[in-house]
Formats: C-alpha cells, structure tokens, sequence
C-alpha cells in the first residue's frame, strides 16, 4: 500500500519530482531537503497534501520547523539564489582580472625590450593561466545557480579544488588571488546551507 506507492513531492517554484520510493522521501524528509509543509502526492492520498497532514509521514516531520514564507522579511528562495549567483559572478569576474594582470605582466616582459623576463615573471604568467581555467569554471557555475541545478551541490561539495588554486597562487606569486579564496569558500558554505534550494 502505501510503502509500495510511487511517491512525488513539489519543489518550492513548482516542479513536481518523482517518482520516488517511500524510503526515499523519508530520506529527504531527514536530510532536510523537503519539508513539513511541502507538498506530496501518492495514490492513495486524494491531491497533493502537506507533509505534515499525510499520517505515516507526519511523525517524520513533527520536529521539523516549517520552511520561512516566501515573503517573510522580504527574503525568499529566490533572493538567495540571486545573491549567491551575483557572489559567484562577482567570483568570475575578480579571477579574470587577476588572470589577465598576471598573463599580460609575462606578455609585456616579453615584448618589451627594456623589461627583464625573470624566473618570477613565468610563475606569475602560470598562475595566470591557471586563473583563467578557474574564472572559466566560475562563468559556468553561474548558470547552474541560475538554473538551480542539483548538480552545483557536486562542483561545491569539495574544498580541494579551493585549496589548491589558493597555494597555486600563493606559491606563484599571485597574494591577491590566494586571498580571493577566501571569499569562494564563503560562497561555498552559502551555497550548501541553501542545498534545499536546488533540484534533485
């Protein structure tokens, strides 16, 4: 019966998901991925039914406190997915500038005579390169934010990428972008405390 049901619940901007297993949306129910109020539909229920009002999942739910209003202190579900995305293109956009400071200082000693390419200035122009590649990656995660793609929570969920493009830098001259890192882990952790925000 109801173990057996296909199970299907809404998103917070109307998607419906499913079918899923009833193990499942406990799961989800305990992971804090769906919530008491949100809506659920298997066939045995009449439509679609808050969580907290189907009987043999509202014992899951009852400790759960209800998700904030869409309006509550002007501030919704899609507020937040526009601030992280303006922080992470604000990221795209602060690492092509280093990339480019850095790539053009190795060009110039290059092509102008009286500038000395040293040791230092190849490092810087590695760095740069590499900053390119993360800028790049930064650009594309922008419209997975946008398009709140579960898969955003992946490209996040690691903090090695993070430090490695912080020693890089570090190591290779580049301060300002080891420094940079810090404001890519504060989107981080924004982006997985609002994991509930982005598709299964």
């Amino acid at each position: 019966m109801t173990s057996t049901d296909a199970w299907y619940y809404a998103t917070p901007h109307g998607d419906r998901i499913g079918p899923i297993t009833f193990l499942e949306i406990k799961a989800l129910i305990q992971n804090g991925r769906v919530f008491r109020d949100d809506l659920v539909w298997a066939a045995h229920l009449p439509e679609w039914t808050p969580l907290n009002r189907v009987p043999e999942l509202a014992g899951w739910t009852s400790q759960l406190p209800p998700v904030v209003p869409m309006g509550a202190a002007g501030y919704g579900a899609q507020d937040t997915i526009d601030t992280i995305k303006k922080l992470e293109m604000a990221s795209a956009i602060v690492w092509s500038i280093i990339a480019g400071v850095q790539v053009l200082a190795g060009v110039l000693c290059l092509i102008i005579p009286f500038l000395t390419f040293s040791t230092e200035i190849f490092f810087v122009m590695v760095a740069g390169v590499w900053n390119i590649f993360g800028a790049l990656s930064r650009f594309g995660l922008v419209k997975k934010i946008e398009a709140r793609q579960a898969s955003i929570l992946k490209a996040f969920e690691s903090v090695t990428p993070l430090i490695i493009i912080g020693i890089v830098n570090l190591l290779l001259g580049a301060v300002i972008g080891a420094l940079w890192v810090i404001i890519d882990f504060i989107i981080r952790d924004k982006v997985l405390k609002n994991r509930h925000l982005f598709d299964q």
